[in-house]
């Protein structure tokens, strides 16, 4: 799959399953998307951390052209649901939980059927479109 910003790619759930049950490539990526979004390397995302980079994840699907007040309920309820240790901050086992959760979220919402979606560099769909390619090259 090339490095353009922008590619169409036929995604449905057996893409993001196997992407997200590739146990060594999906603890990497969740690892490189913490990193992302850890900026000053604190080791823990804040609300704020997570506002910020989050929607860039999973672009398309809704999460950036919500309103301010619903993003600030969703991020409530993802500090509620994912901050196991209840300190105030996503660690890096936290995010790799809010991830698999989302992602195969992602994937029952889209079905068996294949789905046509624009793919942007760097996110999860993408990432995982790039996983299957790479199963079906092989």
């Amino acid at each position: 799959m090339s490095k353009s910003a922008v590619v169409l790619h036929a995604l449905n759930n057996l893409t993001v399953t196997r992407f997200v049950e590739d146990a060594t490539l999906f603890e990497k990526c969740s690892k490189e998307c913490f990193g992302a979004l850890d900026a000053d390397g604190k080791g823990g995302l804040s609300r704020e951390k997570l506002r910020a980079g989050f929607g860039k994840l999973l672009p398309g699907i809704g999460y950036v052209s919500q309103p301010k007040d619903e993003i600030n309920v969703l991020h409530d309820a993802i500090f509620e649901r994912f901050d196991a240790d209840k300190n105030g901050v996503i660690d890096c086992h936290e995010f790799k939980s809010l991830l698999m959760e989302t992602m195969l979220a992602v994937a029952r919402g889209i079905g068996g059927s294949p789905v046509l979606v624009a793919l942007e560099h760097g996110s999860l769909l993408r990432k995982a479109a790039e996983h299957e390619q790479s199963r079906t090259s092989n």
